[in-house]
């Protein structure tokens, strides 16, 4: 039998994530939006069916409830409407799931326990980014006995680049406090809040020194307050605190001294919101979130979770997943209020099976999984099931429109960080090594110059773009040339093509999604073929290169990459040896793309950027030169 499912706040901020979400991954699920206002045109798909919901009607409310099997609450602030949707759907007979982020309305949803048992009703509380897949990491940890003592720590990282919705300022406001409800020696306790002791910053990936942190009164301390916490957890101790890009302790700290009413509290949630929208669209906003748990003080012994995505998608990602867990019957001996806390170890697998499948994995925080997170941008990637929402579908790195805010200082450090610039510096001193920066960018622009003839061929619609293709070429020829005279041919190759693919890969993580995005989709094989080969049919039209393709059967592409523009340019600029590093960046990238999937990869290089590729569905993955 098809379930109906309402999702309440559907118009905010989560709430649109969840229902676009749903609706891609599960397309004969019949979903409803609720709220106060009806959505503007475009927020929501078309065949969602809007349901005007006034949480204060309360007749109204349990009328509308009644027709559905799920509700999801993704009302806002939480703070405010606590219980209210929960109690609701007590009274409409109907399970429910919120994304509550406050410690407040916690306590008052666990208080319904008793009558949600006794209604046969299941009320999952916590379901978000924090608590949620916090609580699953924690969990994860504490199953596996990782502190002796049962002493946790939970960080959170959230960039400025997706300005946040209308009530997250309202939740953020509520954070600053000058006492803490925290986890303590197995108990609930009210200590002085932490501003600025031992634990006040840490070292995220990929910030350039440590961050700031702001205690908060996370939800999983109501969870862990109750009795029915799951039977192989042992918690003893739970700090939690977050970092938002801009948002400094300063300004918390003076803001805890305030007890805001309503009418102040909403002039400073408004300017909150306003400045957070003029902040997503500055060139420094990060688009980069991190959640890292740990036990007893050493992060390295933790899990970690990274990528290009925001809080909010994460949130609605959990959400989704408890639904469709929920649609699986995973819950169908629970009754009562449950955060994650209280789920049995098999129930919380799932739980991570599933948003695996959502393409959110954590990865323990070793030196191989904090590398990838610091240098080349995480795994987790904003998706859906949608091969449209894949990161920089059908674009290269001529036609991209915004680059990683971190990227230009990440080119930089990857050459100052390479031996070959050492062994320039090595073999100079100040005079000399300032000869040859010298002569290098003369270089440039004479090599440049004479590649005029390529530009005058590309005129019209990629006039700019060749300009910038021929650019770069001769920026690579005439710093390689240089550093050619000064160490000789095989050593300068070594070191220059080993610094090119090195930056290329870190490049490519972040130009391509992560393998793990493809998990998003059932046919993930056919996916990654169909966005590999768009971005080789639009990067041929540019004029790079000839590309052939030919289907052998059904599960088997042949590939022909032939006239490279790329190593013909090296040959005429005097440095033909360079003509293949292209391929064999684009080779490594290409491996790793497929490699959470069934698809076989071989490569044939012919020399002069020429390849045959050769692709089918297979039970491994290798990539031959």
């Amino acid at each position: 039998m098809s379930k109906n499912i309402i999702v309440l706040g559907g118009t905010g901020e989560s709430g649109r994530r969840i229902i676009n979400l749903l609706s891609e991954r599960l397309s004969d699920l019949k979903i409803s939006c609720a709220a106060r206002r009806t959505p503007k045109a475009g927020i929501l798909p078309k065949h969602i069916n809007f349901v005007p919901f006034d949480i204060n009607d309360k007749a109204k409310s349990i009328e509308t409830l009644k027709k559905f099997d799920l509700a999801v609450i993704a009302l806002g602030p939480m703070d405010k409407f606590a219980l209210q949707a929960h109690q609701l759907c007590l009274n409409a007979n109907i399970d429910a799931l919120d994304i509550n982020d406050s410690l407040q309305a916690a306590d008052q949803i666990h208080a319904l326990n008793t009558e949600a048992q006794s209604k046969q009703c299941l009320l999952l509380t916590g379901m978000g980014f924090s608590p949620g897949i916090s609580t699953l990491l924690l969990t994860e940890l504490a199953h596996k006995k990782a502190s002796a003592t049962g002493h946790y720590q939970c960080r959170l990282y959230m960039g400025a680049a997706y300005g946040g919705g209308e009530t997250s300022p309202q939740a953020i406001l509520a954070s600053f406090t000058n006492t803490l409800t925290c986890w303590r020696e197995g108990t609930r306790k009210q200590i002085d809040t932490p501003w600025q002791d031992a634990q006040h910053q840490f070292a995220f990936p990929a910030l350039k020194k440590p961050a700031d942190l702001i205690p908060f009164a996370t939800p999983e301390v109501a969870g862990l307050s109750c009795e029915y916490v799951a039977e192989d957890l042992d918690i003893k101790h739970l700090d939690s605190r977050y970092h938002i890009q801009h948002l400094t302790l300063g300004f918390a700290k003076f803001m805890s001294k305030y007890r805001l009413g309503e009418r102040k509290n909403t002039f400073f949630s408004k300017m909150f919101f306003n400045n957070g929208q003029k902040l997503k669209t500055k060139k420094e906003s990060d688009p980069d979130t991190c959640l890292w748990v740990y036990p007893d003080n050493n992060p390295q012994s933790g899990l970690m979770l990274h990528g290009v995505i925001s809080s909010y998608e994460l949130t609605a990602k959990m959400a989704c997943v408890v639904v469709e867990c929920w649609l699986n019957n995973v819950f169908f001996d629970s009754y009562g209020v449950k955060a994650v806390e209280h789920l049995s170890y098999k129930t919380r697998q799932k739980l991570l099976q599933t948003l695996a499948l959502y393409g959110v994995t954590a990865k323990p925080a070793n030196t191989q999984n904090t590398h990838r997170a610091d240098q080349e941008f995480g795994w987790v990637d904003s998706v859906s099931s949608d091969i449209n929402s894949l990161r920089n579908l059908g674009l290269n790195w001529y036609t991209v429109t915004k680059q990683h805010p971190k990227m230009a200082k990440r080119q930089q450090e990857y050459l100052y960080k390479s031996e070959i610039w050492r062994e320039l510096k090595g073999a100079t001193n100040r005079y000399s090594f300032t000869k040859f920066v010298i002569t290098t960018l003369l270089a440039w622009r004479r090599d440049n110059k004479s590649l005029q003839h390529w530009r005058d061929r590309h005129q019209g619609e990629y006039t700019e773009i060749w300009r910038s293709i021929t650019k770069d070429m001769s920026m690579f020829s005439s710093g390689y040339g240089n550093a050619r005279k000064l160490l000789g041919q095989d050593k300068a190759y070594r070191l220059y093509r080993d610094m090119f693919l090195e930056t290329g890969k870190m490049e490519m993580r972040w130009l391509w999604p992560n393998p793990e995005s493809f998990n998003m989709f059932e046919n993930k094989e056919d996916v990654i073929l169909e966005y590999w080969l768009t971005w080789l049919r639009n990067y041929a039209k540019l004029g790079l290169f000839t590309l052939s393709e030919s289907k052998v059967d059904a599960s088997t592409i042949c590939i022909s990459i032939t006239d490279c523009a790329y190593a013909a340019m090296f040959k005429e600029l005097g440095c033909p040896e360079l003509a293949d590093m292209v391929r064999e960046m684009e080779q490594e990238a290409l491996t790793f793309l497929a490699s959470q999937s069934n698809l076989n990869i071989t490569w044939n290089f012919k020399g002069e950027g020429v390849v045959d590729i050769t692709l089918n569905k297979a039970l491994t993955l290798q990539a031959v030169g």
